[in-house]
């Protein structure tokens, strides 16, 4: 069931997209992951490939920060509908 909890941390994950340091760490990782890969020798495969798969992992960080985003939204539409009905 949907609580409070969720529209708190609705709004928590919302600062943090929103938050210009996070914006910039997230954004300083991917360069130094993407600078780590071009540097890397042809031959280092097993490293190039966790490299890839580190980039790959920051956008899903940011996705499940706004899925919990939509989720607290939800919540506090349907709470606030139920409020209107009591």
């Amino acid at each position: 069931m949907a609580t409070d909890k969720d529209i708190l941390e609705s709004n928590e994950a919302e600062l943090i997209l929103e938050s210009e340091v996070f914006k910039k760490a997230i954004k300083q990782l991917h360069d130094e992951y993407v600078q780590m890969w071009i540097n890397s020798e042809p031959n280092e495969d097993g490293f190039r490939e966790l490299i890839h798969g580190a980039v790959k992992v920051i956008p899903e960080i940011e996705k499940h920060l706004r899925i919990i985003v939509e989720k607290g939204k939800i919540t506090r539409a349907n709470l606030n509908r139920l409020r209107k009905v009591i």
